[in-house]
């Protein structure tokens, strides 16, 4: 049986708790041991909704002995919350991003070692799995170039949250959600990224984030073509990969973005049916909502998995995209450095 106790009682939390009991209900050996939040109410509302102990620490939750703990707080918050698990001597799943900036994923990268993960759910989407194992196998032949899109344009009010909060969030859209594009471009071409240009625009929420980013990432061999945005009033994920034999797109995600499909066409496919729509084949059509699901099942069981990708995200790999944003973010002269001396553990946990 496999234990694992939930820091942070609000939506990442709820999605994570959503998926453990999706899979104690498909038979897989697990037991959830409590959940924890700094706010009672937030704590006590989410507990009552899954049937779960409220917990009043995070001593308390490591005092059922947890295999895994699973944090999903403000990133200003969920260092100091990890670290804490991980001396425990739990594994550990942080919610993305690893730190704020390079200062805070080092300290979690020599904390964690192989007992800490990151999460990276947008791998687990099965349009997104399934071109990127299409990259893998060469269906498209040479890469020549890679589009991603990524917006949305938050609420009335968010402004207030720590979403917004520069200092609290670890900077703006590049962060969150832009670690996720990060990541996926570092899976796409792992030996060498570098930054070749690129602009920021900020002035809609008015805190002194990037709201709107174009990049443009060379790997030596093609081109990635990276925006993304919360001023974005449409939700938009769109990844649209360019290669000398065929193309590929992936649009869509669940939920407020629409449901996911993944196409595949031939190069000049035109030649040999009425249009180039027609001579594309459909290869993946989802609502998307088991993403955590299928995040969670390869975590806590990667004996299941029969793919080699994708794999949950490792603390090397978290690592690795703090770095690429702290480049970026040296590129567009933004604010590189947000760990304070003293900060961690101010915050309760």
């Amino acid at each position: 049986m496999i234990r694992v106790g939930v820091v942070g009682a609000g939506l990442i939390g709820k999605e994570r708790l959503t998926a453990l009991r999706t899979l104690i209900e498909q038979g897989c050996p697990i037991k959830v041991s409590g959940v924890f939040d700094a706010s009672p109410d937030l704590c006590q509302k989410t507990a009552a909704e899954f049937r779960l102990p409220a917990l009043s620490s995070l001593d308390d939750l490591l005092n059922t002995s947890p295999d895994w703990v699973m944090v999903a707080l403000p990133h200003d918050v969920a260092v100091s919350a990890a670290e804490t698990a991980l001396c425990a001597g739990t594994k550990v799943l942080l919610e993305k991003p690893m730190g704020r900036d390079l200062t805070e994923a080092a300290r979690l990268l020599a904390a964690g070692g192989d007992r800490l993960w990151i999460g990276f759910n947008y791998r687990f989407y099965q349009g997104i799995s399934r071109a990127f194992r299409d990259i893998q196998s060469g269906r498209f032949g040479d890469l020549i170039s890679i589009d991603f899109l990524l917006g949305h344009g938050c609420f009335p009010g968010q402004e207030k949250t720590w979403k917004l909060d520069g200092q609290r969030s670890g900077g703006g859209c590049l962060i969150d959600p832009g670690v996720h594009m990060l990541d996926l471009c570092i899976q796409i071409a792992p030996s060498s990224l570098t930054v070749k240009g690129g602009s920021s625009w900020q002035g809609f929420w008015k805190t002194g984030i990037e709201e709107d980013v174009s990049l443009v990432l060379s790997s030596g061999s093609f081109s990635i073509n990276l925006r993304v945005s919360i001023v974005h009033w449409k939700s938009t994920l769109r990844m649209c990969i360019n290669g000398t034999d065929a193309y590929g797109v992936v649009n869509g995600r669940n939920r407020t973005y629409g449901n996911q499909s993944y196409v595949v066409g031939p190069r000049w496919g035109w030649r040999s049916a009425p249009n180039q729509a027609a001579s594309e084949v459909t290869e993946v059509e989802s609502d998307g909502i088991d993403v955590f699901t299928r995040e969670t099942e390869a975590l806590l069981f990667p004996e299941k998995v029969s793919e080699a990708w994708p794999h949950p995200g490792t603390a090397k790999e978290g690592y690795a995209v703090m770095q690429l944003l702290d480049d970026i973010r040296k590129a567009l002269r933004l604010r590189r450095n947000f760990a304070i001396e003293g900060e961690s553990g101010k915050q309760q946990t």
